[in-house]
């Protein structure tokens, strides 16, 4: 009777969860939720039941184009080289995370985006082990690897650090104080800056008065600010927010995230990587890492709304493939997710991934 009574309030609790993730979907301008059957196949859609042993999956960011796949691989079989020497989930995922962060090709650490004023570098990076324990840093500046510094964060009593406070807890942690850019992303800004200068902008900079608004030190860009010409030729774009789940041989999960944010932002944002439950999630039951337009994705609590549903006994790989299906079509979204019974990509657009571990 005991265990039945338990069962039963396992079943509730779980029902309480999925609600409120649910509404906050409808509330986001989705038409669709897990109820209305598995929708269209994504863009970018793989996964496979491995039900046991050590598994790590990485994406470089929803609109990563394919010819990447190879910095995501490489970051997969570092975490799962140290999942191999018995590293814990979380310490696989940050592994991972890491060797993306030090890629410049991805919008992380080294190649991570400059903001709109051509100077400016704001990060955030997240964690998350399956026990429940999260930590993350939010508009970081100064620092090669922020998925590092919220790590640190991880083994202190706070949850959250932000702006000049992580970046001062950064440099006493003893990393250091550096400026994160590259050729790469000097390229990417120059390009973006001319589109947004002839108003080609995202969906919701289009009835948006940016340069009312400007709040950055620096003055408004001209189109001067676009040259050299050669900066601004047509160049591939590297995509949105990086990220690694994990799971290890004994069953536990985790997930790592890193970004360079967007460049068309105002000084001082701050996207769904940070936001508790939207970015990423993790659980005893799997884990799950997000990317794309991160303000949809926090409407939306995407990873949890996607964890949810693997809880609910939902493979990895179908989970993926609903939460694309009750996003949006007009905004970009990636997901990536292990489960018990193996692994999931999902994403709206092209993304580019890689997986290691079990076969």
């Amino acid at each position: 009777m005991n265990i039945r009574k338990t069962t039963i309030r396992r079943r509730a609790a779980r029902t309480l969860l999925i609600v409120p993730a649910l509404f906050c979907l409808s509330l986001a301008g989705c038409g669709r939720n897990p109820d209305d059957g598995p929708g269209p196949e994504p863009a970018t859609w793989a996964g496979s039941a491995v039900a046991d042993g050590l598994l790590v999956v990485t994406h470089g960011g929803v609109g990563s184009p394919p010819e990447l796949a190879d910095g995501c691989r490489l970051a997969a079989d570092t975490g799962a080289a140290s999942l191999g020497a018995g590293a814990p989930a979380l310490e696989a995922a940050v592994a991972a995370a890491v060797a993306l962060e030090n890629d410049p090709r991805f919008n992380a650490g080294t190649g991570a985006n400059i903001r709109l004023d051509g100077r400016t570098i704001q990060m955030d990076a997240a964690l998350m082990s399956g026990d429940g324990r999260f930590a993350a840093v939010a508009v970081i500046e100064r620092v090669r690897n922020p998925v590092l510094v919220a790590r640190e964060v991880y083994e202190t009593p706070h949850r959250l650090l932000a702006g000049d406070g992580a970046t001062r807890f950064a440099h006493a942690m003893g990393f250091a104080d550096e400026i994160p850019s590259c050729p790469e992303a000097e390229a990417k800004h120059r390009r973006r800056i001319a589109r947004l200068l002839r108003g080609e902008t995202s969906i919701d900079y289009r009835n948006f008065d940016w340069r009312k608004a400007w709040n950055y030190p620096a003055p408004i860009p001209t189109p001067a600010d676009t040259l050299p010409p050669m900066a601004a030729a047509p160049g591939p774009e590297t995509g949105d927010t990086i990220g690694a789940v994990t799971r290890a041989a004994d069953g536990a999960f985790a997930v790592a995230l890193s970004t360079g944010g967007t460049s068309i932002t105002l000084d001082g944002r701050v996207g769904d990587v940070p936001i508790y439950g939207c970015g990423c999630y993790a659980g005893p039951d799997g884990a799950v890492a997000c990317t794309g337009f991160g303000e949809q994705i926090i409407r939306s609590m995407m990873a949890r709304t996607v964890y949810v549903l693997m809880e609910n006994g939902m493979t990895a790989r179908e989970a993926v493939r609903r939460g694309c299906a009750m996003f949006p079509e007009e905004y970009s979204l990636g997901l990536i997710a292990v489960g018990r019974e193996g692994w999931g990509v999902g994403a709206n657009r092209q993304m580019a991934y890689g997986k290691a571990g079990a076969r």
